[in-house]
């Protein structure tokens, strides 16, 4: 395979990776009321966990070796897993019931900002003048797709000051486990190990959730209908799972914050699902706008190289006229 197939390639999972967690808005939905929303942001986490355990066991067996690291590399796992999956999914649950949705839509446009952010202090990455370009541009696109929620959204009332709050505080964890992911495929654990050990501790931490917060009864659970089953499903094994082990391999070979710019991908790919599953509509500016993302995510992942090799080579022709 050549490197420019590998870059498109990876543009691709880019896609499908933010299609897949695109998806858990319209499984939320269709799970609907039957849960409360710490069993909605959790339950599915402990469901991957079981699904993918096995397969890592298996995996590590394999090699020889149950566990695939040393206990004094626990720590990184362990701080993945509580600044990760769980905070991220806590203050997202309690922020979702304090705000209004199109708050909550925009402040999560912060997030690939906040990735550049952490992944300039954490990793040492450079905000290029490709990148910049591309982030102003995919910006553009997703604010055009976006305009519903900016029309609806509200940041005037102090009574979802709490709520915004909260949602702000999930992006920021959400840009930290992305940038500590990379942290941590550099340092040559699989996806899978990744995947398995941060949610085994975000799973352990949302335990007392259950107990204390918002009690969770087996019978409960075993009166959900198909409907409501599939979601959980979906969400366990799709967006907690499938998505998560294709994003860790991308980071393998991109940024975290060319990788991270496909978040904005996100309202376009929701409203399409929407059209979908929910019957509702998408207009021609939701079209233009992820239409703009798009180009903008195939600039930094696959042409980024070509292009500043391109300005270098322009600003050295310019040096040498003078």
């Amino acid at each position: 395979m050549t490197q420019t197939t590998q870059k498109y390639l990876d543009w691709f999972w880019i896609i499908l990776v933010n299609f897949m967690w695109a998806t858990q808005v319209a499984a939320i939905k269709l799970i609907g009321d039957r849960l409360g929303p710490v069993a909605i942001a959790f339950v599915p986490m402990i469901l991957s966990v079981l699904m993918f355990f096995p397969v890592l066991w298996f995996e590590n067996r394999k090699r020889g070796a149950a566990f695939h690291w040393h206990w004094m590399d626990a720590r990184h796992f362990l701080v993945a897993g509580i600044f990760g999956p769980f905070l991220i999914q806590f203050t997202y649950t309690l922020g979702a019931q304090r705000t209004l949705a199109a708050n909550a839509a925009i402040i999560t446009l912060g997030i690939p900002v906040l990735v550049a952010i952490c992944a300039s202090l954490m990793l040492g990455e450079k905000l290029n003048a490709i990148r910049v370009f591309c982030f102003v541009m995919a910006l553009l696109g997703v604010l055009l797709t976006s305009m519903s929620d900016i029309q609806g959204a509200n940041f005037g009332r102090a009574t979802y000051l709490g709520g915004n709050l909260l949602f702000l505080v999930a992006c920021a964890a959400s840009a930290f486990y992305n940038t500590y992911c990379k942290f941590l495929v550099d340092r040559e654990y699989t996806e899978l190990e990744i995947l398995v050990y941060t949610s085994v501790v975000g799973s352990v931490a949302s335990i007392p959730l259950f107990i204390w917060y918002e009690p969770l009864r087996i019978q409960t659970l075993l009166s959900l209908d198909r409907v409501a089953v599939w979601g959980i499903l979906e969400l366990g094994f799709i967006v907690y799972g499938v998505a998560m082990l294709l994003f860790f391999a991308v980071l393998k070979r991109l940024d975290v914050t060319q990788a991270s710019l496909g978040n904005y991908l996100l309202p376009f790919f929701i409203a399409m699902l929407a059209v979908v599953v929910l019957k509702e509509s998408i207009t021609p500016m939701m079209w233009v706008g992820g239409t703009i993302v798009l180009v903008s995510t195939l600039l930094v992942t696959v042409y980024e190289n070509e292009i500043l090799s391109w300005l270098s080579s322009r600003q050295a022709s310019r040096r040498s006229v003078l």
